[in-house]
């Protein structure tokens, strides 16, 4: 028997189009597993157009929205609660919201109707970050935005769940609080595919989609280009090379880089875990600032899964997770040639034998979600 519905808000792409979509739906697994059922509200992909909410094709408990198009559309978005309370009429049996890096404005709005209603309103906060595309209102808006749902988001939501011991430490006065990291499901079939076969070359492999602030694959990339190795292939998945040009346009990538480096576009997460399960060493550098220390990596978690050595920068909680599975690189900065020298060792140490991690399913988190809940 269910013990009651819990809706989970936020701009996530269902169903596994975002790492914010993985993150909210293994999460929702700990949920079943101790006996509600829960309910995703997420937002289609932005060229998608379309009136009120939807059902993701093929998914009974997932809905979206369309993404607003103009700024008067995405102020009312802001203030409006209107989709949740439409699921919430549907299913009738609500105990929690769960607000999903939503705004401040939305997280007042959502406490002030739903408090009313004996409601739970959580907030899951997974970054602190002022950068967003759009018009000035737009990111100035972000800016004050950050500043209020850092200092203030754990003081107006019931609960919260954050993902990093920074915020862990920023929230600790809240009423309830519970860390959850990015997780993933060890029983999905993605993690036991077959690795997708490459030559005798040893592969460095970076997925993601870099925003040009967030990562530094420029400096992967110079790295790269340094080694003397004729073996070392490098395979980033998520952008075209006229993407990677595009997003740092004051590198200079050579026209012609003899087939070492392999530009693959999108494509879905089940093949981007086939890549990296198969590939020699993932890589991904991030400066170490507060929105890199806030957040905690999904690539990390995914390539820690797949059991492959890991070269990157020392953010957020990555460094114990390293230095406890003595698997891969940790570098204090972000410089090319502590990079090559990174990828150099990994070349000369390869790690003949990979083995599946568990540290991250989701199953490993349900105790510590129950004491929360109650």
């Amino acid at each position: 028997m269910s013990k009651g519905t819990i809706i989970y808000y936020g701009g996530f792409t269902l169903p596994d189009k975002s790492a914010s979509a993985n993150r909210v739906v293994s999460n929702g697994k700990i949920f079943a597993s101790l006996g509600y059922k829960t309910v995703f509200i997420g937002a289609a992909r932005c060229e998608d157009c379309f009136e009120e909410l939807r059902k993701v094709e093929g998914y009974e408990d997932m809905f979206e929205h369309s993404h607003p198009k103009s700024t008067s559309q995405w102020l009312r978005h802001m203030i409006s609660v209107e989709h949740i309370e439409a699921v919430a009429a549907e299913y009738g049996d609500v105990c929690r919201i769960i607000l999903y890096n939503v705004p401040m404005l939305t997280l007042l709005k959502a406490k002030k109707v739903f408090s009313k209603k004996n409601i739970e309103v959580c907030y899951d906060c997974t970054e602190w970050t002022k950068d967003t595309d759009g018009s000035l209102p737009k990111r100035l808006f972000k800016a004050f935005d950050e500043f209020f749902i850092s200092n203030f988001a754990h003081k107006v939501a019931d609960s919260m769940i954050a993902i990093s011991s920074m915020m862990q430490k920023k929230y600790k006065s809240a009423k309830k609080l519970l860390i959850l990291p990015p997780l993933i499901d060890l029983n999905n079939g993605i993690w036991h595919q077959t690795p997708e076969k490459h030559s005798n070359n040893f592969e460095f492999c970076f997925a993601g989609i870099p925003d040009g602030k967030k990562e530094s694959l420029d400096k992967v990339v110079e790295a790269f280009l340094t080694l003397k190795n004729k073996n070392a292939h490098l395979r980033i998945i998520g952008i075209t090379e006229a993407d990677f040009r595009s997003i740092y346009p004051a590198f200079q990538l050579p026209k012609n880089s003899n087939g070492k480096i392999t530009f693959m576009g999108r494509i879905s997460h089940a093949e981007t875990i086939k890549y990296v399960l198969g590939c020699d060493c993932y890589i991904f550098i991030r400066c170490s600032d507060k929105r890199n220390n806030a957040g905690f990596p999904t690539k990390f978690a995914e390539s820690f899964t797949c059991g492959v050595p890991i070269i990157t920068t020392d953010v957020s909680d990555v460094g114990e997770y390293i230095k406890k599975s003595g698997r891969g690189n940790l570098l204090e900065s972000t410089d090319a040639k502590n990079i090559s020298e990174a990828m150099i060792y990994q070349l000369e140490n390869k790690t003949q034998e990979k083995t599946l991690d568990n540290t991250f399913h989701y199953e490993n988190y349900v105790q510590q979600t129950e004491n929360w809940l109650k």
